[in-house]
This record gives structure tokens, sequence and C-alpha cells, in this order.
């Protein structure tokens, strides 16, 4: 049976630049995670994906960045209930005895909350930005491998 020698050229320097791709990598991927937050802005829109009834919501959104991570959130304490809706549930009086708004026939001591339909904005969002934000870490996968 024949030997079949196969010669890589610039092996050692390929060796090396693989032994210094954290240290290549890790900046130019930071950079994608950072410009993912001009893209999650541009699709946080009113009423397309994020529901829009005093502007709160939408106002509240923060980005938030560590070592190779990102965050991208709402602040508002009730995000979490718009997101994933709610079950049924009794409304009580907090500072006053009875409950009473404008329509009501008389004060009552509770209301029985119906619930909320879910509306999942945070993943309409992640849907709308995942195209933009894959093309930003494919560019910075081609610019490490250029590196390399």
């Amino acid at each position: 049976m024949a030997d079949i020698e196969i010669k890589i050229k610039n092996l050692n320097s390929l060796r090396r630049a693989l032994r210094n791709y954290p240290k290549i990598s890790e900046p130019i991927f930071q950079k994608a995670i950072m410009a993912s937050q001009a893209v999650l802005a541009k699709h946080t829109l009113k009423n397309d994906p994020i529901p829009y009834r005093t502007g709160f919501l939408l106002q509240s959104f923060r980005f938030s960045t560590g070592k190779l991570w990102a965050k991208w959130f709402p602040t508002v304490k009730y995000a979490i209930y718009v997101n994933e809706g709610t079950r049924p549930h009794a409304i009580f009086p907090k500072l006053k005895r009875a409950l009473y708004w404008e329509g009501a026939e008389h004060p009552v001591k509770k209301v029985n909350h119906p619930g909320t339909q879910p509306n999942p904005f945070m993943k309409k969002l992640a849907k709308k930005a995942a195209p933009d934000i894959n093309k930003l870490f494919l560019q910075a996968l081609d610019k490490v491998n250029q590196e390399i």
C-alpha cells in the first residue's frame, strides 16, 4: 500500500494562531455582541412586537453586557405578566377597605379577574432580530478566520 503524505503550508503559524484563538476571537465577538444592541433596539417597536398602552413597557428596555454575553430586557415589573399572561385571580384592596372604579355600581371587597392572554413579545422580538444578529456574527466569524 502506498503512503500518502500531506503537507500543510504554514502549519507552525496556524498552530500559533489556534493557540491564540481566544485572544484573537474575544474582542471580535464582543464587538458583534455590542452591535446586537442596535439591532434589538431597531426591532423594539411600538405594537410590533411590543404591546403599547402607556409606553412604559416600550421605554423600559435596557441593554446589559459582560464578557461575551448581553441581555436586552424590559425593566417594568409587569412585563412578565404581559409576556406570559396570568391565570384567573382575585384582586383585593391594598390601601382601602373596598375597590371602586368609575362605572362601578358600588364599592366591592374583591374582584375576580379572568386572567390575561399571553403576548410573547420577547419571542417575537428575538425572531424579528435574529436574521440581522446572525449576520453580525457570521461577519465576526469571517473576521476571526481572516485573523487566524
